[in-house]
């Protein structure tokens, strides 16, 4: 028996809570640089670092553990989705003139959450098959 099927529901949530921590203190940290920098950091960042780290690698993980478990190759199929997926949240890096509270972005904006999604991203694709286990 392979190392995929017995992957349980708990094992991937696991792997997803230990990544999504571990992006929220690096992402948090970058903050911290970027805004050393020169980045401009808006109103609550904080905090929306810390959700928007947690929460969407817990999402990748319970995918993972349905990809794994019910799909042929399912690891590789949702490894190739996170990589499009990470790759595909750049877009609003690039291209967002203001958040939705109606802050307007200064051009230190990519500076500050372009690092952020590479963390993530890698985290994701790397981080979350690894802590699973």
């Amino acid at each position: 028996m392979s190392t995929e099927n017995q992957l349980t529901f708990l094992k991937a949530l696991k792997g997803g809570a230990i990544a999504g921590l571990i992006g929220a203190g690096l992402n948090n940290l970058w903050s911290l640089i970027a805004n050393a920098l020169g980045a401009t950091i808006p109103k609550g960042f904080a905090l929306a670092v810390t959700m928007s780290s947690i929460f969407p690698l817990l999402i990748g993980a319970i995918l993972f553990f349905v990809f794994v478990r019910y799909l042929p190759k399912g690891k590789m199929a949702w490894i190739a989705i996170a990589v499009a997926f990470a790759l595909f949240s750049f877009y609003p890096v690039f291209s967002t003139p203001q958040l939705p509270d109606g802050t307007v972005l200064d051009d230190t904006f990519q500076l500050l959450v372009g690092p952020m999604h590479l963390i993530s991203g890698f985290l994701a694709v790397w981080g979350i098959p690894r802590w699973s286990k």
